[in-house]
């Protein structure tokens, strides 16, 4: 009886590669959830009350927050982070193209 046939070396590190790759995401992905809380409540932080949408959207754009379209006719927005696939967000509400309020929101 013989047991099941070898595979070649570079399958094996291929296969190996592909699992490091995998667990390394999940890592990330994991400490991106855990540490979402404490960088997205920061940021909001420095939204604050009469400041100018655009102001508000250079903001978003250095630090990857979406949606990339805020203008005076916004009401609302939830600035997400793509980094946690948009669980951790900032909500600010605007009136006459300034911020009215700006809070962390965690949706899940």
């Amino acid at each position: 009886m013989t047991g099941p046939p070898e595979r070649p070396a570079w399958r094996q590190w291929i296969v190996r590669l592909a699992g490091a790759g995998l667990v390394l995401y999940v890592v990330y992905f994991a400490y991106s959830l855990a540490t979402g809380r404490e960088r997205m409540t920061e940021l909001c932080a420095q939204i604050t009350p009469g400041m100018a949408v655009d102001r508000v959207l250079t903001l978003a754009q250095d630090n990857g927050l979406g949606p990339r379209r805020l203008d005076a006719e916004t009401r609302l927005a939830y600035l997400a982070e793509a980094r946690s696939f948009g669980r951790h967000a900032c909500r600010v509400e605007f009136d006459h193209g300034r911020v009215t309020s700006a809070s962390y929101n965690y949706a899940d």
